[in-house]
């Protein structure tokens, strides 16, 4: 083999394992982050995440308090659990909790073994098909984290609760916005629920060390936009 052919054989090995590095960071053991919940400006509620993994396995709880005209959905609070790698989440339980109305409450036990998925509602268990890669509505947006960076579309399967649904999301433009007082770079993605209308959405993306949401814009069922944004956080992003 020739010299200059080393030479560009090493050279496509670096760029090979440069690419794995971009689409592959390691997640932080555990971080909370807090959102403020607006609605045409005024203060509607707020968000709170906290995420812990150990041992690659991975708890992630998401808490949604209301006021004003967000009270009419009540509060919810979302639970993921699963393992984590330096590819992906792979869920193994997920809860939808209804304070409200709490027999509306939802688990889900992923079953990989069997590809299916047993569903939790009202006292009775279904199934349903567990689709490729798989993620439930709590986590699915920290997946960006592990992806390539260098695409301009994602798509994931996310369990909502009774459906699993095709979430797409592409890429409009990086976009710089201000987060308490400070710039921070980030892609603004247009998000659609396959098959269901009127789900267009839109989510920032922190261009920073880890991938995550900094701030989304949300329509509801009642017609009104809710826009969601970082307030605290001891994630560096």
């Amino acid at each position: 083999m020739s010299h200059k052919l080393k030479l560009n054989r090493l050279f496509l090995l670096f760029i090979f394992f440069t690419n794995l590095v971009s689409a592959a960071q390691n997640f932080p053991d555990q971080f909370y982050m807090e959102y403020e919940l607006t609605q045409s400006s005024n203060v509607v509620g707020t968000m709170t995440i906290k995420y812990e993994s150990k041992n690659k396995n991975y708890s992630f709880k998401a808490v949604t308090k209301g006021q004003g005209i967000l009270r009419l959905l009540g509060n919810r609070e979302l639970y993921s659990k699963g393992v984590i790698d330096n590819k992906r989440f792979y869920p193994k339980k997920f809860e939808l909790k209804n304070i409200k109305k709490p027999k509306k409450n939802i688990t889900a036990i992923f079953q990989p073994t069997t590809k299916k998925i047993k569903i939790k509602y009202k006292g009775e268990t279904s199934f349903m098909d567990l689709k490729p890669k798989a993620l439930d509505l709590a986590i699915y947006l920290y997946q960006f984290n592990f992806e390539n960076k260098n695409k301009d579309k994602y798509s994931f399967n996310v369990l909502e609760g009774k459906k699993i649904r095709e979430y797409e999301y592409k890429k409009i433009r990086d976009e710089v916005i201000v987060v308490n007082n400070k710039d921070k770079a980030t892609e603004l993605y247009e998000g659609r629920i396959i098959t269901k209308e009127n789900s267009t959405h839109y989510v920032w993306i922190s261009k920073g060390k880890y991938r995550v949401p900094l701030k989304l814009s949300l329509g509801t069922d009642f017609g009104f936009t809710i826009n969601q944004r970082i307030v605290k956080t001891n994630l560096p992003f």
